[in-house]
């Protein structure tokens, strides 16, 4: 990564990546309607709690050694939340 001085922010490339990644599954399920439903879910699933585990981490809110089980546990818990609100 580069430092905070140089380049572009980590703050502006976590949120450039979750756009990357929304453009990519919406192109990816263009045409087909059924997708849609799956884009979603692998948006709300992984790239959310990915997301808001990085920015945490830049934050110093949460710790090297505990981002990889904060960030499965987000996605445990967005995963219930996408079965229960968009199912």
């Amino acid at each position: 990564m580069t430092e905070k001085g140089k380049g572009i922010s980590q703050p502006v490339r976590i949120t450039m990546a979750m756009v990357l990644w929304a453009l990519i599954l919406w192109f990816l399920s263009l045409g087909n309607p059924a997708l849609a439903q799956l884009a979603r879910a692998v948006f709300i699933i992984f790239v959310i709690p990915t997301g808001l585990v990085e920015w945490f981490k830049y934050k110093g809110i949460i710790g090297d050694k505990r981002s990889g089980l904060i960030k499965v546990l987000g996605m445990a818990g967005a995963a219930v939340l996408w079965y229960f609100e968009y199912r």
